[in-house]
């Protein structure tokens, strides 16, 4: 399992709300502008947890969008039968992703955690500052436990 950070502005249009409610993650680039992202598409594994991220050059702040699961790899998709179209198309390869926490929230990294480098401005990459980490698995458990209360309190 890894932690990736991954982005859902397309040329100015947020994405968002259609991975969650299509339970996806689409790469946004075509496999003739982007075959590196599309290796690194094909090398995420279902457990793999992707937060969707957004931030400014140079800021220590990651504003992060959601936080999910997948839950389909994209072998997984095309074995499927779920893939129609053509790899050149930028919208045909995905992954299924469950998106456990779909509330926007701050990670701001503290100056003593190290510099900031230009990795978070990518389209997808892997995290791997323990910070970042850990913030976005204390928002898996929050969200479990909140569901949690919700069936105990449904059941009472």
């Amino acid at each position: 399992m890894a932690i990736f950070g991954v982005g859902s502005n397309w040329s100015g249009e947020e994405l968002r709300e259609r991975f969650f409610s299509e339970s996806r993650f689409i790469l946004g680039w075509n496999e003739v502008s982007a075959r590196d992202l599309y290796a690194f598409m094909a090398s995420l594994k279902v457990g793999d947890i992707l937060y969707i991220k957004a931030n400014q050059p140079g800021s220590r702040t990651i504003r992060v969008k959601g936080v999910g699961i997948v839950s389909r790899n994209l072998i997984g998709c095309i074995t499927a039968g779920e893939f129609h179209g053509n790899v050149s198309d930028w919208e045909t390869l995905f992954v299924h992703v469950a998106w456990i926490d779909q509330e926007e929230f701050l990670v701001t990294i503290p100056e003593d955690e190290g510099k900031l480098t230009n990795i978070r401005a990518a389209t997808i990459y892997e995290e791997y500052l323990p910070f970042v980490q850990e913030a976005v698995i204390a928002r898996i458990v929050g969200a479990q436990q909140r569901h949690a209360g919700d069936v105990r309190n449904a059941r009472a």
